[in-house]
């Protein structure tokens, strides 16, 4: 199995997923959203706070919620047209979002300048050999100094029901049922603190790491030089 085989896969099953996503990610509103996740929120509000936002993967909008709230502006992308246009539906606590359908390997034509960035539940789909190329094509959209979130899950006990196996360069891939029966191969990886600094070694700078074993999510953040 190629790498390309499982980010091809997880292309189809997220499509596929659109009108389950909110249900399976327990999203009940953004209030709800604010309370239960307000530890790493507080921890986000100073670095996104007025920044000129490019969001990576935004989905149905929970965190473009969270986002708007605090931002000056917020560009939320994503690949599949089915969540931008659940995520319009969706109430802004400012009329500061805008939304575009983009490849997360390709994002040249958003423009640039951007202060910051945000994604969510994005960085552990990325193959490792992908890695770099998706960071040369964020960072060469965002500002110097512009500040970087990436919010992740956790190993837990419910992911390492769905492990299938560890592919030739070292990704773990999983198996997603959805209700209509159809099993899909993602891949799901769970970096170490080490791992991300040194992927961002050459162009960050004040890197921090956090795990809140609560919320069993990390949070990686810094500064490009």
């Amino acid at each position: 199995m190629s790498v390309d085989e499982p980010i091809r896969e997880m292309y189809d099953y997220y499509q596929a997923r659109v009108p389950y996503h909110d249900k399976y990610m327990n999203y009940s509103g953004n209030r709800e959203m604010e309370r239960l996740l307000g530890p790493l929120i507080k921890r986000i509000d100073p670095i996104i706070r007025d920044r000129d936002i490019l969001e990576i993967a935004c989905g149905t909008g929970n965190w473009t919620q969270v986002l708007s709230r605090r931002a000056r502006t917020v560009l939320a992308t994503d690949a599949i047209e089915g969540y931008l246009s659940l995520a319009r539906k969706k109430p802004y606590a400012r009329n500061n979002v805008t939304f575009r359908v983009a490849d997360a390997y390709a994002l040249g034509k958003l423009g640039t300048g951007f202060t910051a960035a945000f994604a969510a539940d994005w960085w552990s789909h990325l193959p490792k050999s992908g890695v770099g190329r998706f960071l040369d094509g964020l960072h060469g959209r965002l500002a110097p100094g512009a500040n970087v979130v990436f919010i992740d899950m956790l190993r837990n006990a419910k992911l390492d029901r769905s492990f299938s196996h560890t592919d030739a360069e070292g990704n773990e891939i999983h198996e997603r049922l959805l209700p209509d029966g159809k099993k899909y191969r993602v891949i799901k990886n769970f970096p170490s603190r080490e791992e991300l600094v040194a992927a961002v070694r050459e162009r960050a700078a004040k890197t921090v790491y956090h795990e809140d074993r609560e919320l069993l999510r990390w949070m990686f953040t810094y500064t490009l030089r």
